[in-house]
């Protein structure tokens, strides 16, 4: 463990250091712009060599040198307000949801204005890119009708409130925790570490069970000879040794009453209130407490078991 600590310690400090050497380079092109982008008296105005590929290079030089500064200045950007977002939108979910949907909404535009910059260094007409653009947008967003669907169930998603980061939801059978709202796409990870990604259009029913205490219930058997009163009564008695035994409850557990005649066994029905985070472990806990208060009281739990008859032979 310590030896991978100091690993991810030396990779903060290897990249802290090549953005502070990128950050130099970047700060030198702007003090020394015209040296670099002067095409009669610049450093790379003129090359005396015999390589073409050299001479290439020269060519390009002051190119490169722009497009990693404008890399550097849109990297710079982008973190700067991303932590901006970040401090302004947590604290509640609902904030950390909408920060999350603004944050990915913000990459998209800073890095469009990252490409058009980059190809108006390279020469290209930004201007007529722009203008055709409108054109391309509208013949691209009719074959692109599912992601535009995408992108506006996202957003309705997060201004209505219905479904926030951390929710614990059910979406098509499947239940988890939600991880992230994109501008495309919900994820959800569940209690093992799996992640679903759900498109944004496809989510049109789902649970949210984190708005309110969740009730879990649990079913335990107890033998048919066994007297029902009896079984009431210790239950009754040992109702507040049992929410002991039961941290994640935040009620006591309620007794619902007979669940089913079974076949080996008379099946009890409780239930109690806990947050949602906790359900499996509060069912858990509340069978092994039951479990325990019942076989100190001598009431075990039924084997599975057969009754034959033999025919009377006349």
């Amino acid at each position: 463990m310590a030896e991978k600590e100091k690993k991810g310690k030396g990779l903060t400090y290897a990249g802290l250091v090549l953005l502070l050497i990128f950050a130099a380079v970047t700060v030198l092109s702007f003090v020394f712009y015209n040296q670099i982008n002067d095409t009669e008296n610049g450093w790379f105005a003129q090359s005396d060599t015999n390589s073409v590929f050299v001479n290439f290079l020269f060519g390009i030089a002051p190119k490169l040198i722009n497009t990693a500064q404008v890399l550097f200045v849109t990297l710079l950007v982008l973190y700067i307000v991303c932590a901006v977002l970040r401090k302004v939108f947590r604290n509640t979910p609902r904030r950390i949801t909408i920060g999350k949907l603004v944050i990915s909404i913000v990459k998209v535009v800073i890095w469009v204005a990252c490409v058009i910059a980059v190809l108006a260094v390279w020469g290209f007409n930004v201007g007529a890119l722009i203008a055709s653009a409108g054109i391309l947008t509208l013949i691209i967003g009719l074959g692109m009708q599912s992601l535009i669907a995408d992108v506006v169930a996202g957003i309705f998603l997060v201004c209505d409130g219905t479904l926030q980061v951390g929710d614990i939801v059910t979406i098509d059978g499947w239940r988890g925790t939600v991880q992230e709202i994109g501008i495309r796409n919900t994820k959800l990870i569940n209690y093992s570490g799996d992640i679903r990604v759900a498109n944004n259009s496809t989510i049109k029913v789902f649970i949210n069970q984190s708005r309110e205490d969740s009730y879990p219930t649990v079913i335990v058997g107890i033998p048919y000879e066994e007297n029902l009163q009896h079984v009431k009564d210790v239950f009754e008695e040992n109702k507040a040794k049992i929410k002991e035994l039961c941290p994640c409850l935040l009620s006591d557990i309620d007794f619902n009453g007979v669940d089913e005649l079974a076949d080996s066994s008379v099946n009890l029905h409780f239930g109690a209130k806990c947050k949602e985070g906790d359900f499996f472990a509060a069912q858990r806990q509340m069978r092994g407490a039951i479990k325990t208060v019942f076989e100190e009281n001598g009431i075990c739990v039924p084997f599975p078991q057969i009754v034959l008859h033999e025919e009377e032979k006349k």
